[in-house]
């Protein structure tokens, strides 16, 4: 599943093409996403100028100008947009939306992803997004913030992991974040100290930035337009090298893999304490 860095490689390149552009026509080929797409969609989006489009986690918003409507977007597990100047239908090609002089295609073959309707007031109360924690690139993402939760019994992946403490991280970039912090994802958030935590956020701004300026990481289905991207796949220090050499470490000092919460988790039990 994309989390926030591809998210915002896919909002960073809708917004430098398609800021400006009327929607003249909104097309549904297949209404059954994760949630219905909206039968209203085209009568409520006709004419209207796309003003601003937002990413909040792994959400993107499109706001749209003299309307109280806005779009939210969920890409899913294999969600994307297709850019066009002229319409080539293929397979799980789900709404099309007809801009002046573009055509630009949600394309999505699992159906996990979803696009909603709903008043730009009411945004951020959705149930998508109100219990939804602080932007990990933003300044409100500190040391005051964390140690709000410093009182946890919890372990460190998990916590990062939870989307009502910090919102956008996901498997792939928490094991990547703590091992740049130098941090086990099995410490308790009660065990860390105030140099600890900061570590913790200046690896989490550090990681994410170059994610994003690398284009995301590629895993499996993430493309923007009709270019797989992710060359950040290409920078990954621990996850996914299980039995491979830590890159910090002395050779024979190998990457652990264990399940954790469900999920996969990378790391080095030498470096990462």
């Amino acid at each position: 599943m994309p989390e926030l860095p591809e998210v915002e490689v896919v909002r960073s390149f809708l917004e430098s093409r398609i800021i400006g552009k009327k929607i003249l026509k909104v097309s549904t080929v297949n209404e059954k996403l994760r949630y219905k797409v909206p039968s209203n969609l085209n009568l409520s989006l006709q004419n209207l100028i796309i003003t601003k489009i937002l990413r909040r986690g792994k959400y993107l918003i499109l706001f749209f100008r003299d309307s109280k409507l806005c779009l939210l977007i969920h890409l899913g597990m294999t969600g994307y947009f297709r850019l066009s100047d002229e319409l080539v239908e293929k397979k799980h090609d789900h709404v099309i939306f007809f801009l002046k002089k573009k055509i630009l295609i949600f394309n999505d073959i699992r159906k996990f992803g979803f696009i909603k309707i709903y008043c730009d007031n009411d945004i951020f109360l959705s149930s998508h997004l109100r219990n939804m924690g602080v932007e990990p690139l933003s300044k409100n993402f500190n040391l005051n913030y964390f140690n709000s939760f410093r009182k946890r019994a919890v372990d460190l992946k998990g916590l990062l992991m939870n989307q009502s403490f910090v919102a956008g991280l996901g498997n792939i970039y928490c094991s990547e974040i703590l091992y740049d912090a130098r941090l086990n994802p099995l410490r308790k958030i009660n065990s860390l100290n105030n140099l600890e935590i900061r570590n913790i956020v200046k690896s989490t701004k550090k990681i994410l930035k170059k994610a994003i300026s690398f284009g995301g990481t590629t895993i499996k289905n993430f493309i923007v337009s009709e270019e797989k991207i992710g060359y950040f796949k290409n920078k990954l220090k621990v996850y996914s090298r299980d039995k491979k050499n830590c890159l910090r470490c002395l050779k024979g000092i190998l990457i652990k893999k264990i399940r954790q919460n469900g999920r996969s988790t990378f790391f080095c039990e030498k470096c990462q304490k």
